[in-house]
């Protein structure tokens, strides 16, 4: 069977539709997902395969594994962080897609592959981006965020579980569905002996920066959730980790600084620090 995800999806039965998929090498790398029209609700299927060639591969998995300290950027390893941290998550109270047992389908070949509860929605960004929703709305929205978010990262505190910190956290990956807020997109998580303050310290830092498109529209949205935020030593131990003297973090903000410019992470925690006074 061919790798291209347009090839592995004309393999798929007629109830099997591919909603995403990677639109660079006409389809050859990249994760696919196929929406399943099934009678006791819609599933979502997650094909997990090569992203970028295996040369960028190899150097990206050794760069994650020993200096990023996350678990990997293969296929099968991503597959087993997204079910891994989908299970952590929901085992301790967090609203994330529901895993589904399924066998992989003979059509995705040799792919690795999870079934999960297909959410039916709008992501948060695209709430916030809607003119024509009332700015309260959206502020409420922001504030329950930060309240979840202020519970769970106490939870993961208390368990020492880094599953329980979502590595890639921005808007884009939260979906509102009627009254849930449903957080996706765990393929990347930080390994078991992580930091977890510093782990926080990333995670709080791309969430508040995916906030600031509300300064765009002349709309508060960092702020309602800094000030819903529940734990405040968090926010401050994590301005303090910005603003570490060691090498690793000079390097780290450096890097990012050239790679984001003003709109940085580091720059996001500058200006957390200000508001808190710290």
């Amino acid at each position: 069977m061919s790798s291209s995800g347009l090839a592995i999806a004309a393999q798929a039965p007629p109830h099997v539709s591919l909603i995403s998929g990677p639109g660079r090498f006409r389809y050859q790398r990249g994760n696919l997902l196929f929406r399943c029209t099934e009678p006791g609700g819609d599933a979502l299927l997650k094909v997990y395969r090569q992203r970028r060639s295996r040369w960028r591969d190899f150097w990206g998995n050794c760069s994650e594994r020993w200096f990023e300290r996350k678990r990997g950027v293969s296929a099968a390893r991503r597959c087993e962080t997204e079910a891994a941290a989908l299970t952590s998550w929901r085992a301790a109270g967090f609203d994330v897609p529901r895993l589904l047992e399924r066998e992989r389908p003979r059509w995705v070949g040799d792919h690795p592959s999870i079934a999960m509860e297909f959410i039916h929605g709008e992501t948060l960004y695209q709430r916030l981006l809607d003119r024509e929703r009332p700015l309260a709305e959206k502020q409420a929205w922001i504030a329950r965020l930060a309240r979840e978010y202020g519970r769970r990262h106490r939870c993961a505190l208390e368990r020492g579980d880094t599953l329980l910190v979502h590595e890639h956290a921005m808007a884009r990956h939260v979906l509102v569905s009627a009254e849930r807020l449903v957080t996706f997109d765990f393929e990347h998580a930080y390994q078991p002996d992580y930091p977890l303050p510093a782990a926080l310290a990333f995670e709080l830092s791309s969430t508040l920066r995916s906030l600031w498109i509300g300064e765009r529209v002349g709309e508060s949205y960092s702020d309602v959730f800094v000030e819903a935020y529940p734990e405040r030593q968090i926010l401050v131990e994590s301005c303090r980790l910005f603003r570490s003297p060691s090498w690793g973090w000079r390097l780290y903000r450096r890097y990012e600084r050239r790679q984001r410019g003003a709109r940085s992470k580091t720059e996001v925690m500058e200006r957390l620090a200000t508001r808190l006074g710290v």
